[in-house]
């Protein structure tokens, strides 16, 4: 049979379908049926049609074979070969080799169920990620909220997904503490990435108040009389009070005050029957916004220049009893600030934080090195701005890289954003075993880039953010290795073997590849494996002994050289051991002798007694020796050439004989007398017996080897009757002796 065929590579789309022509010459001088199957696939992908190609002698015909792929079909180059056989068997089987070539398809989705969760504090969201290619994909998770007031932990935090399955993460949400106010939506992203893919899930925690609508209502307005009372006994205090700056404001300030050493004038009359000058206020009521003098600035950090927020700034009176704080305010996100309400005067301004080095105006570090400021009725006195110092922060995290068997060290950097190039403002430092890291002493406040490289892992960056003294807990970052590969050669010693089946498993799926006949005979390639991880590699052809070698991927490891030599041995017979009357016979030594290699067996002696099997044994010639004690030795020819015989049957022949017989006594058995046997080398006794079955006086000699014995009765110790007897090998001789009568 001869085979053509002009495709050698196929390429085919996941999901989609391809077609190999064969044409088929029947070089046979019968009427054949010509089948195709292909090797390297799963039945299921592959058809041929016509299923049997009924052929004349010397007739040609074509038989399509077609391959159709899921849309999780693993990407890559998989050589497959297929294998024509007619069904005739007076030719050969002919084989085709091609290189199925299907591209990457990495596609990734994921969802929520449910999206959105009312609770108080707390809450759990189910993420299903799918692996919709045909591609492993390792993904990271992580979850994100903008304000970052939510702690979110992610169980597993990455996903090892082949391709077409799908896997679950459970998210669980702690939100602050809500004591007032209606429900609050806080929301939060779950991230999905790997390759080139990045899903987003939206989540909500609807997060509800301990306290309910009415409660609050009532605190609200108990603290806006608390509000109103307190602002009315400080004002009243303020003016009625000793401090020097009432003292000096004129008394024309305020509503229905005469203006001393006036009265009588016309211009007091004046005043008087108007009531108050226009914008004068109350001697009992508070100052109103817009009346008062504003201190205002920017606070920015000696750091980075950049504004602070949340740092609380100061505004100090001189009075008798020393310096008291008359006004605060707390600086924006840029850092910028305003004191408003104040009387006209001068003050002192400071700024105070937890985590920064006080500071006074305009940078003296206590009082008595500040500056007065000028506070201006119904203006705005600007450009009283301060600079920050922050103590030294401390970054804390980790880094996962998936289960290992050795510790991977990863180098984090942090690298200030605001002068990338400044080493002074650089931390480097490596993670520990359980891959935990702390960045000490970083200058704060600042945003920093921290970066993260291991060998054979892709590298990661975050950005983090600290302030004056904080000890910040980043996220942890989920480092993802690179693919490795397994390749490598497979030969019987001295020749490369083509149509090896070499298999794997990735994640429970077995990953199978093929050696090519042709050109590059007997390499292999298994690419795109998930590392670090162990795989077994497992190597079959017909006429070899299967062989298995255990393969450690670190991170991203490829091993090129991995060198696997078959024995050939797939021959095998199989048989049974049997004694003359067909019953089995354990304990038989069994050995294959005369072809390429030895191989020694023992036949069973429970279940199936007699059973045998002699596996490993390259195709021959060879000739089955049996052995057993008590047996004579047997051979058998088997032949192997073609890898297998038809089971095998022996039959052993006892290599021992027996002698057996009565002892009589006036022509009835006689029980208790001694009967010993010899060669003239070896001596056998026994005593005759009255064993119930038995005859009276019986006895035996049994196993005894082939030849001439002399078998004696001895009464006290004298022979009183001989007998020579000759023994056959899986013979018994009949002896029966007399007792000479007493007298």
């Amino acid at each position: 049979m001869r085979v053509v065929s002009g495709v050698d590579v196929l390429e085919v789309a996941p999901g989609g379908s391809g077609e190999i022509l064969l044409d088929v010459v029947n070089t046979g001088t019968v009427i054949d049926g010509v089948s195709a199957h292909v090797v390297g696939l799963p039945v299921e992908h592959t058809t041929s049609r016509p299923s049997v190609l009924a052929l004349f002698p010397d007739a040609t015909g074509q038989l399509v074979v077609r391959l159709d792929l899921p849309e999780s079909f693993p990407a890559g180059t998989h050589p497959i070969t297929v294998r024509v056989v007619g069904q005739a068997g007076v030719t050969d089987a002919v084989h085709h080799d091609v290189d199925l070539v299907v591209g990457s398809r990495p596609q990734l989705s994921i969802s929520a169920a449910p999206s959105v969760v009312r609770s108080r504090r707390r809450a759990s969201f189910e993420i299903k990620v799918r692996n919709r290619g045909n591609v492993p994909l390792d993904v990271a998770l992580r979850a994100t909220d903008s304000d970052r007031s939510l702690q979110a932990t992610l169980t597993p935090s990455t996903l090892s997904l082949p391709p077409g399955t799908t896997a679950t993460c459970t998210v669980r949400v702690q939100g602050p503490r809500q004591l007032l106010g209606g429900d609050r939506e806080r929301a939060l992203q779950v991230e999905a990435t790997a390759l080139d893919q990045h899903e987003v899930v939206p989540l909500v925690l609807r997060q509800r108040s301990r306290l309910s609508a009415g409660v609050i209502t009532a605190i609200v307005l108990l603290a806006i009389l608390g509000v109103w009372a307190s602002i009315f006994l400080f004002g009243v205090g303020a003016i009625l009070g000793s401090d020097p700056y009432t003292k000096v404001a004129p008394a024309s300030f305020f509503a229905a005050t005469s203006v001393a050493g006036a009265a009588g004038t016309a211009a007091a009359a004046d005043t008087t029957a108007s009531g108050a000058p226009a914008g004068a206020v109350p001697r009992t009521g508070v100052l109103p916004a817009g009346v008062g003098g504003t201190l205002a600035g920017t606070v920015t950090a000696a750091s980075d220049g950049l504004g602070v927020g949340r740092i609380t700034v100061e505004a100090w009176r001189t009075s008798r009893t020393g310096l008291v704080v008359v006004g605060s305010a707390a600086t924006q996100q840029d850092g910028s600030y305003a004191i408003a309400g104040l009387y006209p005067g001068s003050y002192l301004v400071s700024i105070k934080a937890d985590g920064y080095t006080p500071v006074w105006y305009p940078s003296a570090a206590d009082s008595s090195g500040a500056k007065l400021v000028n506070a201006v009725a119904q203006k705005v006195t600007g450009d009283v701005n301060l600079t920050i110092t922050g103590n030294p922060a401390v970054i804390n995290g980790k880094v996962d890289v998936g289960s290992v068997t050795t510790p991977v060290v990863t180098t984090v950097v942090a690298r200030a954003t605001w002068a990338r190039d400044d080493a002074t403002l650089t931390r480097t430092v490596q993670t520990a075993a359980d891959g935990t890291f702390t960045l000490p002493d970083v200058v704060a406040p600042g945003t920093y880039e921290l970066s993260f490289t291991a060998p054979g892992y892709q590298p990661s960056t975050i950005t983090e953010s600290v302030t004056g003294g904080q000890t910040r807990f980043a996220p942890t970052v989920t480092l993802a290795s690179g693919t490795g590969q397994i390749s490598g050669t497979v030969s019987d010693g001295s020749h490369p073997l083509g149509g090896v089946v070499v298999t794997t498993s990735v994640g429970g799926t077995p990953v199978v590849v093929g050696t090519p006949t042709l050109g590059a005979v007997g390499t292999f390639v298994i690419p795109g494996l998930p590392t670090p991880g162990t795989y077994v590699v497992t190597f079959a052809a017909n006429g070899f002994t299967t062989a298995t070698v255990v393969v450690d991927l670190t991170a991203g490891q490829s091993k090129n050289d991995v060198a696997v030599t078959m024995t050939g041995g797939a021959g095998t017979v199989n048989g049974r051991i049997l004694a003359p009357d067909g019953s089995g016979l354990g304990q038989a030594t069994i050995t294959a002798t005369g072809g390429p290699t030895t191989v020694t067996g023992t036949s069973l002696t429970t279940g199936n007694v007699g059973a045998f099997t002699l596996a490993g044994l390259k195709p021959g010639l060879y000739t089955l020796m049996v052995t057993l004690p008590g047996y004579a030795a047997q051979s058998v020819a088997v032949d192997l050439t073609t890898g297998t015989t038809p089971a095998v049957t022996v039959t052993m022949r006892p290599s021992w004989g027996t002698v057996q017989g009565v002892v009589q006594s006036g022509g009835t058995g006689t029980a208790g007398v001694e009967v010993q046997a010899t060669d003239g080398q070896h001596t056998w006794k026994t005593t005759s017996t009255a064993v119930a079955g038995s005859p009276a006086g019986f006895y035996s000699f049994a196993q005894l080897p082939p030849g001439a014995y002399s078998v004696t009765l001895s009464e006290a110790g004298r022979v009183v009757t001989t007998a020579v007897v000759q023994v056959v090998a899986g013979s018994t001789v009949t002896q029966n002796l007399t007792l000479p009568a007493v007298g």
